[in-house]
């Protein structure tokens, strides 16, 4: 009998030590992922604040050029900080997720930014006889627009080839006055869909297909 207790208590003793060490590794592995979210927050805390900063040197950068006029000659320098502002927008959405309510706030408030910007350039090309290409693309993120990742590659390209070219990008599911006032007004109702200078073309354009329309 003794041999078999012996037996019993060494299973249990080994059973403890693991149990144990699972416990250890389970615990640290819990305070390691606390601690590595608590440093995301953060960092994501200060990317939001100056990602705040930012937007709001764009609309005092946005107001000047209004007050020049014709003579304002920083329109490619602000729709390049737009474009910036865009590109650190969509990364937070990354990290932080489609429908995360902070990112949804910028997002409404970057989005006026460039419709505001989109009619001044409107009315510089009437008042000022120039020739700028104006560009508004909606997209969305929920994963229900295939070709919208193309549709983004294709735009990257043509400004790259194209600086009296300027895209706007908004987010079709975003719930603003604004916003739905140029969809109402634009039929926009599907993803991709590019309004280029006032005129409406629903679903994928190649380069050569939006170039045509320039």
């Amino acid at each position: 009998m003794m041999p078999t207790k012996i037996k019993r208590d060494i299973s249990f003793s080994k059973f403890l030590i693991a149990f144990s060490l699972t416990l250890c590794v389970f615990l640290i592995g819990v305070i390691v992922g606390n601690y590595m979210i608590s440093y995301k927050l953060n960092k994501f805390s200060d990317y939001e604040q100056d990602l705040k900063v930012n937007l709001m040197a764009s609309e005092i950068e946005d107001r000047l050029l209004q007050e020049l006029g014709c003579n304002a000659t920083g329109q490619e320098q602000l729709t390049q900080s737009l474009y910036d502002l865009s590109a650190k927008l969509g990364y937070l959405e990354n990290q932080l997720g489609w429908d995360n309510p902070q990112v949804w706030r910028m997002k409404k408030y970057y989005s006026l930014l460039e419709l505001r910007h989109w009619i001044y350039l409107n009315q510089v090309n009437e008042k000022c006889g120039l020739n700028y290409t104006t560009i508004l693309y909606f997209y969305s993120n929920k994963g229900d627009c295939p070709k919208c990742e193309s549709q983004e590659f294709v735009l990257n390209h043509l400004k790259k080839k194209n600086n009296n070219t300027f895209i706007y990008s908004f987010d079709i599911n975003m719930d603003n006055a604004a916003i739905n006032t140029i969809k109402q007004i634009y039929a926009i109702n599907t993803t991709p869909t590019l309004v280029i200078n006032k005129n409406t073309f629903s679903g994928f354009m190649s380069l050569k297909e939006v170039e045509k329309t320039m």
